[in-house]
């Protein structure tokens, strides 16, 4: 029995089956083991034994007959037929509250037929983000679609190291200095000026704005309040610029010291949410008192009591524009980099 134990364990395995099958221990027409007795022989999870056998399928090594199983294809194939692989790296596809899940729905709706998505989780972590961009690396992907930590404490050689030289790559939210690729991103500059000169034209003068976890978000969203306030002819109190990412505890302790002077908030709306008890605690009564809008408009906008107006993050547009510089790169051998920044409107709720 051989053993996989690397973190290239799905492209080893790949390798090993695809091995099998060239060298001749199968003919064209057997049945090839079920997903279950190949996880079973090999000590591996039927999730990464179900991935390589739709990479062999896709390389047209295998073929699935519904009903009946998978079978050994005729090897003598045109591999001009062989479909095109796009590496996804987000944060975590599993979370359907979040702005991932539009992004990668609208990635699969948007791809041709010959094309195929290999998705991996970072969760946000760096040593994740560089694991991923090897391991896509290792499978020979044809294009990659990353969003980068939040952190941004990557390091730009690290990163261009790890990438096959010549492999397109796109960036969602975060750029990566000295890196050739494309970038997609939200203006969460003007999200967070549209949220401050709507409440300005409520009568709201002293807001809060919650940071971003991510230094060059945190930048634009303070880019975008300073302009407005500064377009008004009014100045802001730098107390009402409040860090939540170095823990919710300090969180909590300052926005519940800050909350009684302000008549206004604007931040992330998950972030929101998970500050809602100080916010509830403070007396405020929401809008009358404290008018509220989140960023991003996840799930957690309607979860809040009121829902929360909110400036969307345009989830989908990224996806499908992403997807569709990627392919016109591999298609048409486009080599000049675009940048694309995409706002949106606010959504209107009962918290404004």
């Amino acid at each position: 029995m051989s053993k996989f134990v690397t973190i290239g364990k799905s492209k080893l395995f790949f390798d090993f089956l695809k091995n099998e099958i060239i060298s001749g221990e199968y003919k064209p027409g057997d049945k090839f083991p079920s997903i279950r007795d190949l996880a079973s022989k090999h000590n591996i999870s039927n999730i990464t034994v179900n991935s390589v056998i739709s990479n062999l399928v896709t390389e047209g090594l295998l073929y699935v007959v519904q009903g009946r199983g998978t079978f050994i294809a005729n090897k003598k194939q045109d591999p001009r037929k062989k479909k095109k692989m796009i590496g996804v790296m987000f944060f975590d596809f599993s979370l359907e509250s979040n702005v991932e899940a539009g992004m990668f729905n609208s990635i699969q709706e948007n791809l041709k037929e010959s094309f195929y998505v290999i998705p991996y989780n970072s969760y946000n972590k760096l040593e994740l983000f560089y694991k991923g961009i090897k391991g896509f690396a290792e499978l020979e992907t044809d294009g990659m679609i990353l969003v980068p930590p939040a952190s941004e404490d990557y390091d730009p050689s690290v990163v261009k190291s790890l990438l096959t030289p010549d492999t397109p790559v796109i960036f969602i939210n975060r750029n990566i200095p000295g890196v050739k690729a494309d970038f997609f991103a939200m203006d969460f500059e003007l999200a967070a000026y549209k949220a401050v000169k709507y409440l300005f034209n409520k009568n709201k003068r002293d807001i809060i704005l919650l940071k971003s976890d991510s230094p060059s978000l945190t930048q634009k969203y303070t880019d975008g309040y300073a302009r407005a306030y500064k377009e008004a002819g009014l100045e802001y109190d730098g107390e009402f610029l409040i860090e939540w990412h170095k823990g919710l505890d300090k969180a909590e302790a300052d926005l519940k010291a800050i909350l009684k002077k302000a008549d206004g908030l604007i931040g992330s709306d998950i972030i929101i949410y998970r500050l809602r008890k100080v916010i509830y605690g403070s007396g405020k009564k929401i809008p009358k008192d404290l008018s509220i809008i989140g960023i991003n408009d996840t799930v957690y906008s309607r979860f809040m009591n009121p829902p929360l107006t909110a400036v969307p993050f345009p989830s989908r547009k990224i996806g499908e524009e992403a997807v569709k510089a990627l392919m016109d790169r591999l298609e048409n051998g486009r080599t000049e980099d675009i940048t694309r920044i995409i706002s949106t409107d606010l959504v209107m709720r009962e918290s404004c």
